[in-house]
């Protein structure tokens, strides 16, 4: 439509599909050609359930919607409820999905980030508490140490994997190749990582949006130019996208 702040712009998002993604609802309705051609995918991990047993009061932290997903299955392989427990999530989201799997109340940041829940009141005071962090497996290590340092008994259970998904690789090299305005999407420095072993040679010299300067500079050792984001909320992302295309144009 005439008007459309981002017509003539495509956008890759290339993070491990999702229905109804908010992010690719709004830059469509801002006009851009979206692909979401994820180069990862999630496989769930088969969890012991002693991992989960002997924490009747631990604190419970979820980081991600995956984390919530596969750690409701685990858990109820291994008979464990919600009650008892503090529950805290990464982000809005991910506090949804929480509800949504236990009809509980999970506390959660306005920031979507481990710094963000270290800032959470209840994450403050935790020497001598049991703290499990459900995860993927291969995540950031700073929300553990920094909780372990404030006296904590931390550990991992560890319910999903990122793993390659070739289908949409050779769609992503066409796209990249075809002529015209184009950002790439990568929520995360797996992503990261995933768009550059396309590539043997040179990066492709396109603008990749990340959510934080952390993803920020694994993109830049990748030799790719990051365009960031405040952090992985779809509205800042589209707002980063618009910052950035409406100047070019």
């Amino acid at each position: 439509m005439i008007g459309d702040p981002l017509a003539g712009l495509r956008v890759l998002i290339l993070r491990a599909a999702r229905p109804g993604d908010p992010l690719a609802a709004g830059l469509r309705a801002a006009g851009a050609e979206v692909h979401c051609l994820p180069l990862l995918r999630i496989e769930p991990l088969a969890v012991d359930a002693a991992t989960l047993a002997g924490a009747a009061a631990a604190i419970w932290i979820f980081v991600s919607r995956h984390a919530v997903h596969h750690g409701a299955a685990a858990l109820r392989a291994a008979g464990c409820g919600v009650a008892g427990h503090e529950v805290y999530a990464v982000g809005a989201a991910t506090a949804a999905a929480a509800r949504d799997a236990w009809g509980c109340v999970a506390h959660h940041p306005v920031e979507p980030t481990s710094e963000g829940l270290l800032r959470l009141p209840g994450l403050r005071a935790v020497a001598g508490r049991e703290v499990v962090i459900f995860r993927g497996a291969g995540g950031r290590d700073a929300l553990r140490a920094a909780l372990a340092a404030r006296g904590a008994r931390v550990r991992y259970c560890e319910v999903y994997r990122r793993v390659p998904e070739p289908r949409w690789a050779e769609r992503v090299r066409a796209e990249l190749a075809r002529p015209g305005p184009l950002v790439a999407v990568a929520h995360s420095g797996a992503v990261v990582t995933a768009l550059r072993a396309l590539y043997r040679g040179a990066a492709p010299s396109v603008p990749v949006l990340v959510p934080g300067r952390r993803v920020a500079a694994i993109a830049r050792a990748a030799g790719l130019a990051p365009l960031i984001a405040a952090n992985a909320l779809a509205g800042e992302m589209e707002q980063a996208v618009r910052r950035w295309y409406t100047p070019a144009r």
